[in-house]
């Protein structure tokens, strides 16, 4: 069975799963591109390949229709939005992904945005590794209300972290009913403009899906100021780029965002995202090493039992 490893991250630690590979008779090539491969150049190679393991790379429809042997795609990660799930469904193709695998790393990571900017932790640390003594004054997070929109795994790990914060916590999910007991008494559920214009720290959690794109446009940043944080561990195009600049142009809000509509930003958006008052990371905050190593096990075996079944 022929196979094509696209996920830049597979390929990082393929030589461990090389002997596994080969004693299900699984022969390999490789495509590496940081971070994705593009549908141009899959739509020339995928008729020859009975499985993928793919990370964010762009399994279109266009792709998949050319796709005329496969049976199974197993993503790297958890996110399916770059592939066509539907059509592939349709065309009787698996597709495997790892839910959840990230929650609590991104999770802590948001959570570590939210302190590094709340009291200016790389401001100091910067300034003393110049040579000076400045004081940077912070805020507490104590009473501080704190939104979250999208109330899945992620936003939910996020809220049992801030428990012991003492905040108010406000919430938005468009998908789910919310009929946990343990959401329904901690979150107070607002409107997405509510929130906005409420809470002094947002939290975007959200997948991405037809509603959730670019959910997070001017009408909602324009609501922002010097006093508030919004830190973005979703995906990109939740939040419309050129609405971002141009807000954070007029604003003084502070943000800490480990995704971006475009990857890896444009240069003339990161001469403004330099700014002191924020906090930026190339897609990385679900990288830990307990949680990454859990997802190439599983993303071999999941492409393993589909080629099988």
């Amino acid at each position: 069975m022929n196979v094509l490893i696209s996920s830049y991250h597979m390929n990082l630690v393929l030589d461990k799963y090389l002997k596994r590979l080969k004693k299900n008779k699984i022969k390999i090539d490789k495509i590496i591109r940081n971070p994705s491969v593009k549908e141009s150049e899959l739509i020339k190679i995928i008729h020859k390949y009975e499985g993928v393991i793919c990370s964010d790379d762009e399994f279109t429809k266009k792709v998949l229709a050319k796709a005329k042997n496969l049976k199974v795609i197993s993503k790297w990660g958890t996110g399916i939005d770059s592939i066509d799930y539907k059509y592939a469904r349709k065309k009787g193709i698996k597709v495997f992904n790892t839910p959840g695998a990230f929650t609590k790393g991104v999770s802590q990571y948001a959570l570590g945005m939210m302190l590094n900017l709340s009291r200016k932790i790389i401001d100091n640390n910067d300034s003393v590794k110049k040579g000076n003594w400045k004081k940077f004054q912070g805020i507490n997070i104590e009473n501080k209300k704190i939104g979250i929109v999208g109330l899945g795994k992620i936003g939910t790990q996020i809220i049992k972290y801030l428990k012991s914060f003492n905040v108010v916590l406000c919430g938005i999910d468009k998908k789910k009913k919310l009929n946990n007991l343990f959401m329904k008494k901690r979150v107070k559920i607002l409107s997405i403009n509510k929130i906005f214009s409420y809470c002094d720290i947002i939290f975007l959690c959200t997948d991405l899906n037809k509603s959730s794109y670019h959910l997070i446009g001017e009408k909602q940043m324009m609501q922002l100021n010097e006093k508030k944080i919004l830190i973005n561990i979703s995906r990109g195009p939740v939040v419309n780029n050129k609405a971002l600049i141009k807000a954070i142009n007029k604003k003084n809000f502070q943000i800490g965002f480990d995704v971006f509509e475009e990857e890896p930003i444009n240069k003339n958006y990161l001469k403004i995202l330099r700014k002191k008052n924020s906090i930026i990371s190339a897609h990385n905050a679900y990288n830990t090493k307990e949680e990454v190593d859990f997802v190439h096990e599983n993303t071999i075996n999941n492409l393993i039992k589909g080629l099988k079944n």
